[in-house]
């Protein structure tokens, strides 16, 4: 007798350990809510006016290129738990092929842990933003979801990340990850997680949306998943394993061999269902959708008169919204700053790690990049596009008489004016603006020198100072201040070019000294250095104080270079061989 209860103990434990995933079933949604198949022809691809465009480099896409991907709701029918509370994360990974490099291509997400939830109910998630709104820049769009069950008391590594992913959840912005360290963050939580708890993924589902191009063939025959405006429907069929099914072996009667092992196993099948959490038998039928329709509650059963009646609860399902448009342009930035990654991956490399100092630590990187991108969204608003600009400064040169201003910004931005404050309070020298062009979503000014005697021959003036742009957007009155320098060409005894040796004095990096306090203040206008009669581009880094080549050169001979402004200005300098062989021998 002891031997038969080990053994059906036994039979428990390995049926609540081996959950298959089960069957995904996809469906796109039509204008009334009916359910059909996703595919469709490539020609639509060309034609349909929902399609998402891949981004053209000659702005031909105007705008159908933008979009967003929302997780609308989702209903959990089984829970693989013992005491049938459960923890759920959602775990979601975008990858469109840009680069090649898997960490800029792939975006991870994580909704949750939401906790305390039972079987048979609706994730508490409304809309929540997955991806976007951002330009399609790859011809393909891979997605990803995965979707877990946890119980804390199983698995400790478990609950220690779990437990650090909602006290950490708001700091490190998981569910909406900004910065490039939260995107590693939530890419290594989710693979921690994956690891740890392999056996208790609820759902998973990979499809591949292709974008619109004009470029494909017009083939009835080529059939894909369009990434289109409208909403996308997962169904989960759950799967059969040993002793969650009565007829596992012989497959609903279709395999009369089978009969006998399903016999032997139905008083430990019975058992098994009768006290552990396993799928019931409407979860395990195959899906159909001829009796459905997608509400605004969700997935919704119609009755005989093709009304409806009530939420379908038969399977566990997600929903998804692609939104065609909406403004890309915060996208760019979300990668843009880099706060402590390496800090965050050794930590996630061993779960035990999870102490309060690391995570103080941690968050506190995260915090300080997320101040910054406040920053960086403000400024991001208006942005310079005049040939006189970079770096977010605009250039004026000395001695003349006139400058162009450009901006761009949003559509829903409007400009009310815009004015001149010089820095260190030097109002010797007023700027009048006159506009040469707008249009929706860009401005060009004439801006003129203009003292108090207001002579028809004023010039600018060195010096710097701020465009103050006042605009309004969304009924709200706001300001935004642009950066500007006012500074004479680059002339030939500006800067000495010298070297600097490496370690073992083996090669060195060339070095533009300034010569004066105004040639240092020339600095930031510099826009290129160039090597040789070729001209070839040589990368730099400027600072304050130098300008410096991010190369490294071997070569004894005497160097000669080119030397460019903004303003078009361009001076030759020259190291000769001896100096060379100075900076080598580090004398």
């Amino acid at each position: 007798m002891k031997q038969i209860t080990l053994l059906l103990v036994s039979f428990l434990l390995f049926a609540c350990s081996s959950n298959p995933t089960g069957t995904i079933s996809v469906r796109s949604v039509e204008s009334d809510g009916k359910l059909k198949e996703p595919l469709t022809s490539t020609a639509n691809l060309v034609t349909d006016d929902k399609t998402i465009f891949k981004t053209e480099t000659d702005g031909s896409t105007d705008g159908n290129d933008v979009y967003a991907i929302y997780l609308t709701d989702a209903y959990l029918k089984y829970l693989a738990d013992w005491w049938g509370v459960n923890e759920v994360i959602f775990v979601v990974e975008f990858t469109e092929a840009v680069t090649g490099e898997t960490d800029s291509d792939t975006a991870t997400k994580i909704l949750g842990p939401y906790e305390k939830l039972s079987d048979g109910i609706k994730a508490p998630l409304l809309n929540k933003a997955l991806y976007g709104p951002k330009k399609m820049e790859s011809d393909l769009l891979s997605m990803n979801i995965k979707v877990y069950e946890y119980d804390l008391d199983e698995n400790d590594e478990s609950s220690a990340m779990l437990e650090f992913i909602a006290s950490a959840a708001e700091s490190f912005s998981l569910s909406d990850p900004i910065t490039l360290g939260e995107i590693k963050l939530a890419k290594e939580i989710a693979n921690t997680l994956l690891l740890a708890n392999e056996n208790d993924l609820i759902m998973e589902m990979d499809i591949d949306f292709v974008a619109g191009n004009s470029k494909y063939a017009s083939n009835n025959h080529s059939n894909v998943v369009p990434l289109k405006d409208g909403e996308i429907i997962m169904v989960k069929q759950e799967g059969c394993a040993v002793m969650t099914c009565y007829d596992y072996f012989s497959k609903g009667g279709s395999n009369i061999p089978g009969f006998l092992p399903d016999l032997f196993m139905l008083i430990p099948t019975a058992l098994n269902r009768a006290f552990v959490d396993t799928p019931d038998h409407s979860s395990l039928k195959d899906f159909k959708d001829e009796n459905l329709i997608v509400t605004k509650d969700g997935i919704t059963e119609l009755d005989n008169n093709g009304k409806p009646n009530g939420l379908y609860t038969d399977k566990t399902w997600l929903r998804l919204n692609i939104v065609k448009g909406g403004d890309a342009s915060q996208w760019s930035f979300r990668k843009k700053l880099y706060p402590t990654a390496e800090e965050i991956e050794k930590l996630l490399k061993n779960p035990y790690s999870l102490n309060r100092e690391n995570i103080d630590s941690i968050l506190k990187g995260i915090n300080d990049a997320q101040e910054s991108l406040v920053e960086v969204k403000t400024k991001a608003v208006i942005k310079l596009t005049s040939k006189m600009s970079q770096n977010d400064t605009h250039f004026i040169e000395a001695n003349t008489n006139n400058s162009s201003l450009c901006i761009s910004y949003p559509e829903n931005v409007n400009i009310i004016n815009t004015a001149a404050k010089p820095n260190d309070g030097d109002d010797t020298q007023a700027f009048k603006f006159g506009k040469l062009s707008s249009s929706k979503q860009s401005s060009c000014y004439k801006i003129a020198p203009s003292s108090e005697a207001g002579s028809s021959e004023d010039t600018f003036t060195p010096g710097s100072g701020d465009f103050i742009v006042n605009y309004e957007v969304n009924d709200d009155i706001k300001v935004q201040s642009l950066p500007y320098l006012v500074r004479a060409r680059l002339e030939v005894n500006d800067f000495t070019l010298s070297c600097m040796a490496n370690a073992d004095n083996t090669s060195y990096q060339l070095v533009l000294k300034p010569n004066t306090s105004e040639s240092k203040s020339k600095i930031p206008q510099i826009t290129a250095v160039l090597f040789g009669d070729a001209d070839q581009d040589i990368p730099f880094t400027a600072t304050d104080t130098e300008i410096k080549t991010n190369r490294y050169f071997d070569q004894k001979d005497d160097i000669n270079i080119k030397v460019e402004d903004i303003f078009g200005a361009s001076i030759s300098l020259k190291i000769s061989n001896d100096d060379i062989n100075k900076c080598l021998a580090n004398t």
